[in-house]
């Protein structure tokens, strides 16, 4: 199964990967998709990810001016299925993110299709809690994405497993060095849920399942996050973003729920 048919992708789709577990690796395997199919994808953060090695998937330009980055995207979307933009290349070998507001103008730009966001940061951890202004999620999302390592379950609550681990104890009324749980890994990632744009549909993917044992791990987990109270999460996503197949099954609601 793709990540289209698992997500359901609608034409356009402004689509904000959030949480920990790999979003970065998930955003260049779904553009390859998407580049497959389709021109006009264009892949972006609001925040900073590493900068990758060149590529033949995709072409790259950095820009902080807007105008310049519009003229450059008008430019090349005839010639390649997918662009990847940031405001400007940093000397630790990262990318800049460009403003979310520039997300909504590039929506606007003809030829655009579909633009994928990192939209969040976690220093590599599987699960992380939000904090006051985070996630950087651009208005016009139209579908935001929870990523979660399945390595997070059964971890402790600490520094070493939890990026913004204190964040974690507070939403959780847990203490240091709770091990993590089904449902507390739930409540972390309806803690960024609460960030969706009104108009945008979450919908969370669970990361590294490499095995049997992981894959019903997801199962739990993904059950877990169906069965939140007050949320309205209808699917739950498992994969592994390293490799294809990127998806491996798909949870849902029954219909009559």
């Amino acid at each position: 199964m793709t990540l289209a048919d698992a997500f359901q992708l609608k034409d356009p789709e402004i689509i904000s990967l959030v949480g920990g577990g790999g979003k970065t690796t998930l955003m260049f395997s779904w553009g390859r998709e998407m580049a497959e199919r389709q021109r006009g994808v264009i892949l972006t953060t609001t925040t900073k990810i590493w900068e990758p090695q060149p590529s033949a998937d995709f072409l790259s330009f950095v820009s902080r001016d807007f105008s310049t980055l519009r003229e450059w995207i008008l430019g090349h979307l005839p010639s390649s299925p997918c662009l990847l933009v940031a405001r400007a290349r940093l000397e630790n070998g990262k990318l800049d993110g460009i403003p979310p507001a520039w997300i909504e103008e590039i929506e606007k730009i003809p030829g655009v299709t579909c633009i994928l966001a990192e939209a969040d940061g976690a220093k590599g951890y599987s699960l992380k809690a939000p904090r006051e202004g985070e996630p950087v999620v651009p208005l016009n999302t139209t579908l935001l994405v929870p990523v979660v390592g399945i390595d997070a379950l059964g971890c402790t609550l600490d520094e070493n497993h939890v990026f913004r681990w204190r964040g974690a104890m507070e939403i959780l009324q847990k203490p240091e060095g709770t091990i993590l749980d089904e449902e507390m890994i739930a409540r972390l990632l309806a803690a960024t849920l609460e960030k969706c744009p009104e108009k945008a549909r979450g919908i969370p993917y669970i990361n590294k399942i490499d095995s049997p044992y992981e894959l019903e791990r997801g199962r739990k987990l993904g059950q877990a996050l169906l069965n939140l109270p007050g949320q309205e999460i209808k699917r739950v996503i498992l994969g592994q973003a390293q490799k294809v197949p990127v998806v491996k099954e798909v949870i849902s609601r029954p219909l009559s729920a």
